[in-house]
């Protein structure tokens, strides 16, 4: 009998024109289905250069690229000619990540994207140095603009800074797309900060002063001491922005004791307080309000002046390919055109992890598969898409909710709107049967459907039994004292650790193993069968006299200890000099190293004597040396930064190890 999991995987190979949205859980195998229905289209006729399979992250894209190539090479040695065809092709494929394919099709099309002819993408470190530069000269023009001048001071009056105004900027520079659509409309002016209410509240509150019968009582205090002082330093403010750091004060108080206010109520003066207190902190919001809201239309067109500026100069961010992707596809004029060649160029798109997808993604999908001139008008959730044209896999249960704008109600609609329903890969390979029943009994009660947010759970069908002898999951270790010191304490939790081991071998613990046929079988453990996983390196020490006390064999396979030695130290920081010139802490550290050999003597000179900079894409210093050691070694720096623009992150490694002779040093070093 066939189940609703052996029909989804059926039709992912089977029924290849039409558009299945597959919701596959954990260890499901959705990346088998993946490069399953990749195969199945290229068998079908589909050149593999016209499948586009779109992946999460990097390392998915090159392993569903591996996956594919093999499953390909396996068919094509069998006979299969469509598959020995696509092994041409495979390597201009279209497989990667959201923003490699957005600049893959800005590329193909940069004319109607409005490109220069030489287009950059900047990494993350890169962008970040853009836009400081960019945010310096904001910040110069907004502390010279009179207009800016009265709500700058409001907000410095209030508590808040330019770093705050800077963490706005980096927000609306992530969402520049967002804030284009906002930037046209003009805030109103800030309003006035009139505290003669307020002021006249005070001195009320001040004549309930009389009612009190003890001098000493703490609430006459408090209106003899903090309140007469506010009251008239408010009074006194010549200008807004003493006015509103004062509006912000405690004025409300609890002290006070009844007998002593007989004649009026304690309370009531306690009420008045409190009531002039919230009064003065909805006058400091409008205020704060109105100046936040002229700041930040000012904000506003420096971000979307930014995005222009990289768009002409086509020096462009990973969101910036994205959105000129989508914009260039929605352009009333040359949107059809373009779209119409993209879909005869992609005729399937593949969508992977989509329960994580930037918005933006499934946009770039629906009008490529979209035959419909007239759809770059409407919301993509009204497109018709071609049959087949799309294929959706995503896990709800595994979404990074809001991550790079992710949405689970976007992922539900994209389900319910462009698909109807979803195909369901319930079958787990990767855990054993009593863990994954655990699993369903604990999160099919606490994870309850709610319409357009949250999914029902789908429970998930384990695959894979229970070991034959051993626990499914075991709790190492005892409880030691909370006042153990840490020494003792990594002792008594590595004795734990081998006790575990050994209990494990004595009992014989099954391990299970893949056959060639992809069967499992149970077999007695081996010590290579363990693995220790350590947070840090400061429990190894107590771990290793355990296990050699224990006369139980290991290797220490950490990628710390690798990382740890000087020549790789050395190599890593020549590194990050090469790659950003303006971490000067940086390159005052590779100067230092072997490699480079500059002394703290050249140091001193090259900066005292010279006036030299550490930044080695710029000019030397007229007069200094050329021959000089750290001269020479900021050159090098520079001209291998320029290069690696063209050579991969292993060719730049390379070139530093070779030039450098950073092996031959360290073998040197290490000789008696």
């Amino acid at each position: 009998m066939r189940t609703r999991d052996d029909e989804a995987r059926r039709a992912v190979v089977e029924d290849l024109d039409r558009t299945l949205f597959l919701e596959a859980g954990a260890g499901s195998g959705k990346t088998s289905c993946l490069v399953a229905r990749y195969v199945a289209l290229v068998e079908h006729g589909i050149p593999a250069d016209h499948i586009a399979a779109i992946t999460f992250t990097e390392k998915a894209a090159g392993e569903l690229v591996d996956r594919i190539r093999g499953e390909l090479e396996d068919r094509a040695r069998a006979g299969n000619a469509a598959c020995a065809e696509a092994l041409v092709v495979i390597d201009r494929a279209a497989i990667g990540t959201l923003h490699a394919f957005a600049q893959r099709i800005l590329n193909e099309h940069p004319v109607e994207a409005g490109l220069p002819p030489r287009v950059q993408v900047l990494d993350e470190i890169a962008s970040q140095v853009a836009f400081e530069a960019r945010w310096d000269e904001y910040v110069d023009a907004l502390l010279d603009d009179p207009e800016l001048e009265h709500p700058l001071r409001l907000l410095l009056a209030s508590g808040a800074g330019l770093r705050h105004l800077h963490d706005v900027a980096v927000a609306f520079d992530d969402n520049w797309d967002l804030v284009e659509d906002r930037a046209a409309w003009r805030p109103p002016a800030v309003p006035s900060l009139d505290v003669a209410a307020v002021v006249a509240r005070l001195e009320h509150v001040l004549a309930l002063a009389d009612h009190c019968t003890a001098h000493d009582d703490k609430l006459l205090l408090h209106l003899q001491g903090t309140i007469t002082d506010f009251a008239r330093q408010l009074a006194d403010a010549v200008d807004d922005d003493t006015r509103l750091s004062l509006l912000g004060q405690e004025l409300r108080c609890r002290n006070g004791r009844a007998p002593n206010w007989v004649s009026i109520g304690v309370d009531v003066v306690r009420s008045e307080l409190a009531d002039i207190e919230a009064d003065c902190a909805l006058l400091r919001q409008s205020v704060q309000e109105g100046a936040l809201q002229v700041l930040a239309s000012s904000l506003a067109g420096f971000t979307v002046r930014s995005a222009q500026t990289r768009r002409r100069a086509g020096e462009l961010e990973f969101h910036d390919l994205l959105v000129l992707a989508r914009g260039m596809l929605r352009d009333p004029a040359r949107g059809p055109a373009v779209r119409a060649a993209l879909a005869g160029r992609y005729q399937r798109l593949l969508l992977d992890e989509f329960q994580d997808t930037d918005p933006i993604q499934i946009e770039l999908a629906v009008l490529i598969g979209s035959d419909d001139p007239a759809d770059g008008g409407i919301e993509w959730w009204q497109i018709e898409i071609e049959p087949g044209r799309l294929f959706f896999v995503g896990d709800p249960k595994q979404s990074i909710y809001r991550f790079r704008r992710a949405d689970i109600g976007m992922f539900l609609q994209a389900r319910d709107e462009l698909v109807g329903s979803s195909e369901p890969l319930t079958r787990n390979f990767r855990t054993g049967r009593p863990i994954v029943e655990w699993v369903n009994h604990t999160f099919g009660q606490i994870i309850e459907e709610v319409p357009d947010s949250q999914p029902a759970y789908l429970p998930l069908d384990a695959v894979r039994p229970a070991p034959a002898v051993g626990p499914p999951v075991a709790f190492v270790g005892t409880l030691h004292g909370a006042r153990t010191v840490a020494g003792e304490m990594r002792e008594a939790e590595a004795r734990d650790v081998v006790a575990a081991i050994r209990t494990a071998m004595a009992d014989q613990w099954s391990v299970g193993e893949l056959e060639d046929d992809e069967s499992e079988t149970w077999r007695a453990p081996r010590w290579s069968d363990i693995a220790i996983l350590l947070p840090a390196r400061t429990s190894l020490p107590f771990l290793e006299q355990a296990l050699e006390a224990a006369a139980i064999p290991y290797r220490a396979e950490t990628s710390s200890l690798v990382y740890g030695t000087r020549e790789v130290r050395d190599l890593l920081m020549i590194a990050r000099a090469v790659e950003d010139p303006t971490d000067a802490l940086a390159v005052v550290a590779a100067l230092r190293t072997p490699g480079l050999a500059c002394g703290d003597d050249d140091l001193f000179t090259w900066r005292r004597r010279h006036g030299g900079h550490w930044n080695h894409q710029g000019p030397a210093p007229d007069g200094a040396p050329p021959d000089h050691p750290v001269a020479a070694g900021l050159g090098w720096l520079g001209e291998l930064h320029r290069e690696r623009l063209w050579s991969s992150p292993s060719q730049v490694l390379e070139r530093i190890v070779r030039d450098r002779r950073l092996m031959e040093l360290a073998v040197a070093e290490r000789r008696p």
